[in-house]
């Protein structure tokens, strides 16, 4: 697989698109519903709350809290992960870290990136710190290329050294870190080919490790971390990874975290970014992100209304219907028609231990299944929002024609 070249300007839109910012769910001002608990005491809004809220004054431009001054209309404030107005991981930069409540590039917006990123919503794999992948004829080796020119952001090179690194970390500390047991399992071994060259050998064939592993979505798959530093690291488990006056944590995206408090995240644009610098994208034109902890629908619904976020996580569909329908700037991912999102990749479900009484009897899980009634649920939880389906899947549509990469 080899890339297909690509460049263009990123705008506030497009920047959501690109970073996976829309893969969560976002309230533009945009939210799309998603089956998570509320905070424990948290009440649900109530109707008249979000009439109130979407009463108030339309937003107006102003300039952003943080770190020098940045016009509202080049910083991106959003209201992601935390909980109760707080985030419980400040200062925790090392993405393999215990305790760290989000997975990987939302830990620091813009500031991780991928080999491969993947596009959901189009199938589309776009090579990223890679610019390709082969592997051999029964699966057992995968050969990647480092893309010539990326950089961490202490100017220090991205090349095979960090991933033949980082894989090898993982090993070295397994089960203690992320994705390190499966990697320990199934790797007999990565080399180094040369400085833009890497190899991996499998004890059996993974022809789905690339996209399992190296290409980003969800928050999912292996997060590179800089050699030079990390192998200086005595106890990986240990590292925290965060120094403002280092510039740590290092990253390779374009954005480094300047102010984290476990009430605001602020991350500012960096404009020397390899990307930019090489001449494979131009640099974002978001200037400054903010990210806010969660606290409630009710305080969500209220800031969008006044322009004081422009995307957040998560609202239901109770609360998302009648700020679409009184807020003119408010749209979803659907815009301000239902399903008001996207198809979760975690739809609503119910799983049995099927090894314990008496769900080990497969007429009590017929049962349990006969006696739901799927369509008042999806009316009475959703407004009608969803899609029922057959299987505990997402459902796409077989007839619809995908790209493949």
């Amino acid at each position: 697989m080899s890339e297909a070249k690509n460049s263009s300007r990123l705008n506030r839109r497009d920047f959501l698109r690109v970073s996976g910012l829309t893969a969560t769910g976002v309230l533009v001002a945009a939210c799309a519903p998603a089956a998570q608990p509320a905070a424990p005491g948290a009440a649900a809004p109530t109707a008249s709350a979000v009439a109130e809220a979407t009463q108030a004054p339309p937003p107006q431009p102003a300039a952003a809290s943080g770190p020098g001054d940045v016009p509202r209309n080049r910083t991106l404030i959003v209201m992601f992960d935390g909980n109760q107005g707080q985030f419980s991981d400040v200062g925790l930069g090392n993405p393999y870290l215990a305790g760290i409540s989000t997975a990987g590039w939302r830990l620091v917006f813009g500031a991780m990136e991928p080999l491969f990123y993947y596009g959901a919503f189009t199938g589309e794999i776009i090579p990223w710190l890679a610019t390709g992948y082969e592997y051999n004829d029964d699966f057992t080796e995968l050969t990647i290329q480092t893309r010539p020119g990326a950089e961490w952001s202490d100017g220090e090179a991205f090349d095979a050294n960090d991933i033949v690194y980082t894989i090898n970390m993982l090993i070295d500390n397994a089960p203690l870190l992320r994705n390190s047991a499966e990697l320990k399992a199934w790797v007999k071994e990565v080399v180094l080919v040369d400085d833009l060259t890497a190899k991996i050998t499998f004890n059996d064939p993974r022809p789905r490790f690339w996209f399992t592993h190296l290409a980003a979505k969800f928050g999912t798959g292996i997060w590179w971390v800089p050699e030079h530093i990390y192998s200086e690291v005595e106890d990986i488990t240990l590292f925290r990874f965060y120094d403002p006056e280092k510039g740590w944590p290092v990253n390779t995206g374009p954005y480094q975290v300047v102010d984290w408090r476990p009430e605001q995240q602020t991350i500012d644009l960096r404009k020397d970014w390899w990307g930019a610098k090489i001449g494979f994208r131009d640099l974002p034109e978001v200037e400054r992100m903010i990210k806010l902890p969660w606290n409630s629908e009710e305080r969500a619904a209220q800031l969008a209304v006044r322009g004081e976020i422009d995307s957040c996580l998560d609202l239901r569909a109770t609360t998302i219907k009648p700020l679409v329908e009184q807020a003119p700037h408010i749209i979803t991912h659907t815009h301000k028609d239902p399903p008001y999102g996207y198809i979760d990749w975690w739809p609503t479900s119910i799983w049995f231990n099927c090894d314990a009484e008496p769900f080990n009897d497969k007429n009590v899980r017929w049962a349990v299944s006969y006696s739901l009634d799927r369509e008042q649920m999806l009316d009475l939880a959703l407004e009608g929002s969803g899609i029922l389906t057959e299987l505990p899947f997402p459902y796409y549509d077989p007839k619809k024609e995908r790209p493949r990469s």
